[in-house]
């Protein structure tokens, strides 16, 4: 695990690296003269007193006149971190607000072309963790572990899940299809890693090309959405449909296609 020490956190936050250096090294030693700063941090002398003066002005720091010189002390790390907080939320705040009076009708009809296996798996998470109502997901069992954790917390959160693949896996609260397909027809459709629909608003299609290289696509699209949820609904009662009408379905089922539907009566569904 990489670990990012707190110099370089304060930089990530908006800290110049000498003023980094000049706070954390308040912190370790106050009150203290620009001189002391400079010889603890390291920030050129010639630089510590306006670095300083940048610190009091974001509210890190402050100044305490004395006899013989200035000294300097930092705002204690919970307090300013706190001012710091609030202000970043009032600002987003205010700049969603600002933002959302520019913004035009959006052209929903514009797919997103994703890359990898671990950018289409963090496009997946991202959707189900967005996920308020429902989600449909079609993947293959070795593509479940993956998200699993996003899915047992969407469950949890009362999210109605339904999850179709071709072997056995466990997802509590959750709906299960699972379609036993036949090696040959596995073998053809190796590359589809996943269809995943949330809420009716996005779907994303991945395919596994081999084991280094995965692309997807990604839509908010409505027509693509609807056909894309169409498809796994409808698959959900197809196999029970079938079963039903038993032998007659072959003489409403074209001949071409009967090895198609023959398959999913070989479906199953548990709660």
């Amino acid at each position: 695990m990489i670990t990012i020490d707190p110099l370089e956190k304060l930089v990530q936050i908006g800290f110049s690296e000498y003023e980094a250096k000049a706070y954390l090294a308040l912190l370790q030693r106050n009150p203290a003269s620009g001189y002391e700063i400079s010889k603890l941090s390291g920030v050129p002398r010639s630089m510590i007193y306006e670095v300083l003066a940048k610190l009091a002005a974001r509210g890190a720091a402050m100044t305490l006149p004395k006899e013989g010189g200035t000294k300097y002390a930092p705002i204690p790390a919970d307090e300013f971190l706190d001012h710091l907080q609030r202000e970043q939320q009032l600002l987003i705040a205010s700049l969603r607000q600002e933002l959302s009076t520019l913004v035009t009708t959006p052209d929903l009809d514009y797919v997103w072309n994703i890359d990898g296996h671990e950018s289409i798996l963090a496009k997946a998470t991202e959707m189900i963790e967005q996920a308020g109502e429902r989600v449909y997901l079609a993947l293959r069992p070795s593509t479940f572990p993956a998200l699993q954790n996003p899915l047992e917390e969407a469950v949890e959160r009362g999210v109605q899940a339904v999850i179709y693949t071709t072997g056995e896996i466990e997802l509590p609260g959750a709906r299960l299809v699972v379609t036993h397909v036949a090696e040959q027809t596995l073998g053809q459709a190796r590359g589809l890693g996943l269809i995943l629909v949330i809420d009716g608003r996005q779907v994303l299609v991945g395919e596994w090309l081999t084991a280094e290289q995965a692309r997807a696509s990604w839509t908010s699209s409505p027509l693509l959405v609807f056909i894309a949820e169409h498809h796994l609904r409808t698959d959900l009662y197809l196999p029970e449909i079938l079963a039903q009408l038993g032998n007659r379905a072959l003489d409403l089922i074209d001949e071409s296609d009967r090895e198609l539907f023959a398959r999913a009566l070989e479906s199953r569904i548990k709660d």
